[in-house]
């Protein structure tokens, strides 16, 4: 009876965590700027929908901005992530400012930008983790 209750309580609590949900970009910072690359930086706010905590290991993640490829991010950092609250990744990537060119314009006009983020996050707790997919498009407002 013992070795059954604890393999249910094994079985739930390693079950696949929720993704934390996308809640806003904010602290949008352009670095240093340079024909071929530019550095952005920014945070990432997030919301843990889990009743536990998470540890964020690593994001492999594809950026695109008005459905144009503009670089990608690699995050290899330990976040502590609490339960039922927000949190925040900072993110810093080298941005290719040839692949906006072509929408300059539209960006500067434009005070939303659609925003696609695609990739892969490492997310675990008690030191079993997963490589969880990450699909988010939405609006983003920006303030230039």
């Amino acid at each position: 009876m013992a070795a059954i209750a604890l393999t249910c309580w094994t079985m739930s609590s390693c079950k696949q965590p929720e993704i934390p949900e996308y809640q806003a970009l904010e602290n949008f910072n352009i670095g240093r700027m340079g024909m071929k690359e530019t550095v952005v930086s920014a945070d990432l706010k997030y919301y843990n929908p889990n009743n536990y905590e998470l540890q964020f290991r690593r994001a492999d993640l594809a950026i695109s901005v008005n459905d144009r490829p503009v670089g990608n991010t690699v995050l290899d950092t330990l976040i502590w992530i609490p339960k039922k609250d927000t949190f925040y990744i900072p993110v810093q990537m080298k941005v290719n400012l040839k692949q906006l060119m072509g929408n300059a314009l539209t960006l500067i006009m434009d005070d939303e930008l659609d925003i696609k983020v695609n990739g892969t996050v490492r997310l675990g707790r008690s030191g079993f983790f997963m490589n969880l997919p990450v699909n988010y498009q939405g609006k983003q407002k920006i303030n230039w």
